[in-house]
């Protein structure tokens, strides 16, 4: 359940929301904008709020220092998990000063008097001191789908089940080789040099090459990096089995 302040501001985030499919209760909250309950690791409930601004809101509420004074202070209290999220075109002349749409081609100094560097510093600040983290939305449909996002994320799955992650990572060769040759060449002692002779001696099994004996491994002819050919050996391929057979 996504709770939503029912006050002006995240109030007008409600119906929107709603026609993403999104369960929706309005209440009142002390602290942020949004909350909802999330799985944390092992399915531990963890509480997350969203504090909600448009960009103008925001640099007010940092020049008053209503945000880091009170409202980030009560965050860090009232949730597990905090974020910002901020809406509006991230606009600046080339004073660096934040400027604010007046038209299709105008432009106006957005009030407060804040440059794009001071706003983007302090944000950072609030992140990695404050522990509120940032996310900037140009658009009320960003900012839906981030606010949408954000939900499923955490409620989904549990924390530590999440792989976005995890990741292996190959470099493609130079030229093209087997599907077979890739897996061989990853295999203890093989590589990539020497995965064109493997296959070519258990013709592209694999399953074969993890059912050959020492033997047959040990006498594979192969071209070392100084292009002489070479046995793998009994050592060599004593290890290989071992590692095919898991042991």
């Amino acid at each position: 359940m996504l709770f939503v302040d029912y006050r002006a501001g995240s109030h007008e985030l409600v119906a929107p929301l709603q026609a993403l499919g999104l369960p929706i209760e309005e209440t009142t909250l002390e602290f942020g904008d949004v909350a909802f309950e999330g799985r944390g690791e092992g399915g531990k409930p963890v509480s997350v709020g969203i504090e909600y601004k448009k960009l103008g809101e925001l640099v007010a509420s940092l020049r008053s220092q209503r945000l880091q004074g009170y409202q980030l202070k009560g965050m860090r209290k009232a949730f597990d998990y905090s974020y910002l999220f901020v809406e509006g075109e991230l606009l600046y002349g080339e004073d660096g000063g934040l400027l604010r749409r007046k038209g299709k081609r105008a432009f106006t100094p957005l009030a407060g008097s804040m440059s794009v560097s001071e706003l983007l510093k302090r944000i950072y600040v609030l992140h990695l001191r404050g522990g509120l983290n940032p996310w900037w939305c140009s658009s009320r449909g960003d900012t839906l789908q981030a606010i949408s996002a954000l939900y499923r994320t955490w409620t989904d799955v549990d924390l530590d089940k999440h792989k976005s992650h995890l990741g292996i990572y190959n470099a493609p060769p130079l030229v093209p080789v087997s599907d077979v040759r890739r897996a061989m060449s990853a295999w203890p002692h093989i590589g990539l040099r020497a995965s064109l002779a493997v296959e070519k001696q258990f013709g592209g099994s694999i399953c074969r090459a993890v059912n050959a004996p020492v033997e047959t491994w040990a006498n594979i002819q192969t071209i070392d990096d100084k292009g002489k050919a070479r046995k793998i050996g009994t050592k060599t391929a004593e290890n290989i089995v071992s590692f095919l057979n898991g042991k």
